[in-house]
């Protein structure tokens, strides 16, 4: 009978306790704060990554069947 009793107590929680609304807030913000952390954990090192992708092949010698650029001293 554990789930009845849970049920009846959460019951009886709604009934006389009432949260206060700066409390719902300040941990909507929280978990929202959380996720945001989540996700830029997720997204910096991707984007590091491309980031290093795009200067490798910055500086990557051309292709072999391009002709490669002459410097003419004068």
């Amino acid at each position: 009978m554990p789930a009845v009793h849970a049920t009846f107590r959460s019951q009886n929680h709604r009934a006389t306790g009432r949260e206060s609304k700066a409390l719902v807030v300040a941990i909507s913000a929280l978990q929202l704060g959380f996720v945001v952390l989540v996700w830029l954990l997720a997204l910096i090192p991707m984007a590091l990554v491309a980031l290093g992708a795009m200067v490798f092949q910055a500086l990557k010698p051309k292709a072999v069947g391009a002709p490669a650029a002459t410097v003419v001293e004068s």
